[in-house]
């Protein structure tokens, strides 16, 4: 992917404001979906936005924990509705059985954002699992390879910083993205460069899975693919997207059947 100094200018001076529990949209072909909004009303929405066009990702944004089961019926009906990934953000510092019951209820993909990431941990250096921050690690175990995600925000601390926090969470298997605070104003066009450059050369050099948040990087990143896509390659896509998606579904199934089934043997 290569940066577009034009999207960079425009991300820089733009308040997308995509993440709420309450709110419902849709930029190009995500969905960003309110986790405390009402059911029938929502589903309404998205099959009629949804069919007009099909969306690439839906977005779900929890709210706090006391509504957390708002979200996780949400989820339940956007997975049996739409066949689509399944993206799902929590803010708080959730505790494990909160990430396990996401993970049942559909969740493909989960978004723990930098509230949750310590930041002391990053700056010494030290790279591992003891590093990360609890709900992150849980997350690990919880979800597939590269299924973890973690948007780091430019612009709140210095690039070094940012780009060290890129660093720790590539070593631990956790795909991080970056998004532009508007703070980001203050960071040199050299130095945002340089952020984005490194986080580009580092999904690459780890062989991050970064395809299914493609939709989400082109709204909220200034990376744009380095050549246009031709359409036998684009079909190709889609089918293996269907065929890893099919794959995620079949290992919730099976994950889901075996706590079950732990569960009633241990007469919980």
């Amino acid at each position: 992917m290569k940066i577009d100094q034009n999207k960079l200018r425009e991300l820089v001076t733009r308040d997308l404001a995509l993440y709420s529990s309450a709110a419902l949209r849709r930029e190009g072909n995500v969905f960003f979906v309110g986790g405390n909004l009402p059911e029938l009303e929502t589903l309404e929405t998205l099959f009629e936005s949804h069919y007009q066009s099909n969306a690439a990702l839906f977005y779900l944004t929890f709210g706090d924990i006391d509504d957390f089961q708002n979200g996780e019926k949400l989820a339940r009906m956007i997975k049996k509705n739409f066949n689509a990934r399944l993206m799902g953000r929590l803010d708080c510092n959730a505790p494990p059985h909160l990430i396990e019951r996401a993970y049942a209820a559909g969740i493909d993909i989960i978004d723990l954002p930098p509230t949750a990431f310590h930041r002391d941990k990053v700056s010494d250096g030290r790279s591992g699992a003891d590093s990360l921050p609890r709900a992150i690690d849980c997350a690990r175990s919880v979800f597939p390879r590269w299924s973890v995600v973690s948007t780091l925000v430019a612009g709140e601390e210095p690039a070094g910083s940012t780009m060290a926090g890129i660093d720790l969470l590539l070593a631990n298997e956790v795909v991080p993205l970056v998004a532009l605070s508007k703070r980001a104003a203050r960071l040199t066009a050299e130095e945002t460069c340089q952020i984005y450059t490194h986080l580009n050369g580092t999904w690459r050099s780890h062989k991050a899975a970064i395809k299914p948040l493609l939709p989400l990087i082109n709204l909220t990143t200034p990376l744009v693919p380095a050549q246009s896509r031709g359409a036998l390659r684009g079909f190709i896509d889609l089918i293996d997207d269907r065929r890893l998606l099919a794959t995620s579904d079949l290992r919730r199934v099976l994950r889901v059947k075996e706590v079950e089934e732990s569960y009633a043997s241990s007469g919980l």
